[in-house]
């Protein structure tokens, strides 16, 4: 992909961000409300479309970390952000964007680092509404080890004190987690991304924000994708509905089977960070929309 503009000046109107943490079911719940009519993705994840950007690069700006605030970017390289997303845009039948036949569309984004860059599209989309998708800290950080333990997941190959193996997002004071256990670090992306969120997710407007469980998602998913087509505005149509009643597929980046308290075979791992995320698991209980009974737990 090169940095040249396309021929196009894309309009977006209220662009949805999905924020999760890695490994959070995010591309499950991203796949699933993809399939609704009136959004158009780039397909996947943004790495690589913000990335390849110098005043978004992580890898460029020194490997401080994933972080964006609305003190980067410019109008220069915010309109080639733009213009980079409207060259990969496609709606649900694979239609590329085009202004001309288009106008202004719903753009549907999922990449879990935007955890740490609400502030920065914020400035650059300042009418984007935001999801931000929960998991119990349990499953959560178990697959993030998982990932981890895996390789298939390096995102900073070269990074110092890391066996060339850093994977997943980077928070700002990763340096810190040299040498530390896996379970460490995993805790540690978990608790930098979810509070990050809820930080800076108070300064926007309730209106423009939706906080879910992905367990609720799971075990209700007609129902809240229905609520969610209704926060984004758009319609619950047939299609949606339909693949909605029916069992969900495995997402793309699955590991293993999913299973009920499958966090289990990691519980010895897990137990000595749990008491470390009681003040930010109230928080997110708190952030949790009234759907259902459902409510984060990091008890083991």
């Amino acid at each position: 992909m090169t940095l040249s503009s396309p021929n196009t000046s894309p309009v977006f109107d209220r662009p949805v961000f999905i924020l999760a943490c890695p490994r959070s079911g995010s591309t499950l719940f991203y796949e699933t409300l993809a399939k609704a009519k009136g959004l158009w993705t780039v397909g996947g994840e943004s790495h690589a479309i913000i990335e390849e950007i110098p005043e978004f690069s992580t890898i460029y700006n020194g490997s401080v970390s994933n972080s964006l605030t609305e003190l980067h970017g410019n109008d220069r390289s915010i309109a080639l952000l733009k213009s980079r997303f409207a060259q990969q845009l496609r709606d649900i039948n694979n239609t590329p964007y085009n202004y001309e036949q288009c106008g202004a569309i719903r753009f549907l984004e999922k990449t879990p680092k935007n955890a740490l860059r609400i502030r920065f599209f914020k400035k650059v989309f300042p009418d984007a509404l935001f999801i931000h998708l929960v998991r119990d800290p349990r499953d959560n950080i178990s697959s993030i080890i998982d990932g981890w333990n895996s390789g298939h997941f390096i995102t900073y190959p070269h990074l110092p004190g890391f066996n060339n193996r850093w994977s997943y997002l980077l928070p700002d004071n990763w340096q810190s987690l040299q040498e530390k256990p896996v379970e460490q670090i995993a805790t540690f992306q978990w608790q930098a991304a979810n509070q990050a969120i809820v930080d800076d997710l108070q300064s926007v407007a309730d209106k423009q924000k939706f906080t879910v469980h992905y367990q609720d998602f799971l075990d209700n998913t007609a129902d809240i994708i229905e609520q969610l087509c209704q926060f984004i505005g758009i319609e619950f149509d047939s299609g949606l509905q339909q693949y909605c009643q029916t069992p969900l597929p495995y997402s793309r980046y699955t590991l293993t089977k999913p299973e009920k308290n499958k966090w289990h075979k990691n519980k010895t791992l897990l137990e000595p960070n749990m008491p470390k995320l009681t003040t930010l698991v109230a928080q997110l209980n708190n952030n949790l929309q009234p759907f259902t009974d459902y409510r984060v737990n990091n008890s083991l």
